[in-house]
């Protein structure tokens, strides 16, 4: 695809994701594990794709969309912890992969409760599949999942498209405190 067509194709997909121009800010939150990608369980989570890939792939999807992704990793839930209480008011949504803390990342589940984001649970795989429940599933608006990569590209147009369409979202008391 010429440099042309690949622009008036980006054009196209944000006419028909977007219903507003606001550049909404969007944490990505990666958790222990995905530092790993590309070498770990490729049949599960697919090849040739690296965290700096997904990262790269997120990102241009966020620049034709419009909107800026705030995008971090780490192996320790603390850190996830403390980026999020740093850079929550400054997000106007979060998509988070627990990756490795899905079943009891506990501490991570109540900054996200805390933070009053609306976030979307994003797995590049089906966590049913390793027959694992999500300590998240209850908190977050939805869950996209088993599509590999696309799963983080359709949770972006899926947030965008929610954060356009206000009337998308849960109201302010949906998520439940524990």
């Amino acid at each position: 695809m010429t440099a042309r067509r690949q622009g008036a194709a980006m054009t196209e997909l944000r006419t028909a994701v977007r219903t507003t121009d606001r550049e909404w800010i969007i944490g990505c939150i990666n958790g222990p594990n995905l530092s790993n990608l590309g070498n770990r369980h490729p049949a599960r989570y697919g090849t040739g794709m690296t965290l700096p890939d997904l990262e790269a792939r997120v990102d241009a999807l966020a620049k034709a969309l419009g909107v800026v992704v705030h995008q971090f990793q780490s192996n320790y839930e603390g850190a996830l912890l403390e980026w999020l209480h740093e850079n929550a008011a400054d997000l106007d949504g979060l998509l988070v992969n627990p990756a490795g803390s899905t079943p009891y990342g506990f501490a991570l589940r109540n900054a996200i409760q805390d933070s009053r984001l609306p976030t979307l649970e994003v797995h590049l795989a089906n966590p049913a599949l390793n027959k694992l429940e999500s300590a998240f599933s209850e908190i977050v608006v939805g869950t996209v999942h088993g599509m590999r990569k696309h799963s983080y590209t359709a949770a972006l147009i899926g947030m965008v498209a929610m954060l356009d369409d206000g009337d998308s979202l849960p109201p302010q008391d949906f998520w439940p405190l524990m």
